[in-house]
């Protein structure tokens, strides 16, 4: 590897199923029908699963979450959790950031101690997606 370049994890599309289906069985296990994001490091899609009788908006909204775990590097219910902190904050980059979405259901995936990807779930309470959303990137945590 070059010194002006790094090696970094970068999640694939195998791992992406491996996620989904970890997921999906957390979200039947509860009873809730979501939609699942999943996005590489550069908040990229890889992959997007609506479950039967998932909101159809579900899938912006899950999409957006994936996408601001990555950006933010952090879960999407704490990134709002700072912005109830500091409300000032929020009014000033969610005007300027149509894809920000600091709602609980997305968070990084850690691969090697690195974030490789985010989930982002939607579509049951917010603390079910998170809880779902956590299943699918802790069966790829290393």
């Amino acid at each position: 590897m070059s010194e002006h370049a790094v090696s970094v994890p970068n999640l694939t599309a195998a791992g992406a199923r491996v996620a989904i289906d970890a997921a999906v069985a957390e979200a039947e296990s509860l009873g809730a029908q979501v939609v699942v994001s999943v996005v590489d490091r550069g908040g990229n899609p890889i992959a997007l699963l609506r479950m039967d009788g998932a909101f159809l908006f579900s899938v912006e909204v899950a999409e957006k979450k994936a996408w601001t775990a990555i950006a933010s590097g952090i879960p999407t219910d704490r990134l709002r959790a700072g912005f109830n902190a500091d409300p000032t904050l929020l009014h000033a980059l969610a005007p300027k950031i149509d894809r920000l979405m600091a709602v609980g259901g997305g968070v990084p995936v850690v691969i090697d101690g690195q974030i490789a990807g985010a989930l982002g779930v939607s579509g049951a309470t917010e603390e079910q997606d998170a809880q779902i959303a956590d299943a699918g990137a802790n069966a790829l945590r290393t």
